[in-house]
């Protein structure tokens, strides 16, 4: 997988004038706004094809949902190398973000559906615009907030439920747990893949994910120097 990026320039004509530039026409505060909400295009190659991913309003800290993460970029080389295991599966992701790892899922013939919150969809749905085209299931992007109007989505209709670096707000993690359950059945698996910053975040997470599923498998992906882990997970009492 490589990965190249080109980055949105926010520059106006800088002909010479007051020491080689104009008076700027905007004030510190606009300028700031201006990058803080600049975005820029990701090139990763997966699934045999050169994926273009928009980043959004990189410079905000708190728009984690406009921003590829390394873990998500370790879920899609996973999904690469196991091939034939998503194929003509159910997929769905939580937290989908920019949409790349289900775009990926999708490039390998998963039926897939994305979802975020609103504010995030945008964003989402451009990537997968473009990025998707010949796709044997046409993926769909929908709105889920976490613990919110879950009977818009049918329980026990899916093969599988994913989630890339959802584990971050600790306030949210009764909801994504709640969300898991209804998405899943008996046949369901849960993969989630998490990049270990907050270790003490991720016990309390694990403690309340573990009353309601089992951990079937565990493994580190490679990716550089950090620690990420896919972890497998299926509803207590089930085979």
């Amino acid at each position: 997988m490589n990965c190249d990026i080109t980055e949105a320039s926010c520059s106006e004509d800088d002909t010479t004038a007051n020491g080689g530039y104009p008076p700027s026409p905007w004030s510190k505060e606009q300028i700031y706004d201006l990058m803080a909400k600049r975005s820029r295009v990701l090139r990763y190659h997966f699934a045999g094809r050169e994926i273009h991913i928009k980043e959004a309003n990189i410079g905000i800290q708190e728009e984690v949902g406009t921003k590829v993460w390394h873990a998500g970029e370790a879920f899609c080389e996973f999904i690469q190398r196991r091939g034939r295991q998503f194929e003509d599966k159910k997929v769905i992701e939580v937290g989908a973000g920019t949409g790349l790892v289900g775009i990926v899922a999708s490039l390998m013939g998963a039926d897939v559906t994305l979802t975020d919150l609103k504010s995030i969809l945008p964003n989402m749905e451009e990537n997968v615009k473009i990025n998707t085209e010949g796709c044997k299931h046409r993926p769909k992007v929908c709105e889920l907030e976490w613990g919110r109007e879950l009977h818009k989505y049918t329980k026990g209709q899916y093969d599988y439920v994913i989630g890339t670096d959802v584990v971050y707000e600790e306030h949210m993690f009764r909801s994504l747990v709640v969300t898991l359950k209804h998405l899943c059945d008996q046949k369901t698996r849960v993969l989630l893949c998490h990049h270990v910053r907050w270790p003490d975040k991720d016990e309390k997470f694990m403690k309340l994910f573990s009353e309601s599923f089992t951990i079937v498998n565990q493994r580190r992906l490679p990716k550089q120097d950090l620690t990420v882990y896919l972890f497998e997970a299926k509803l207590k009492g089930t085979h």
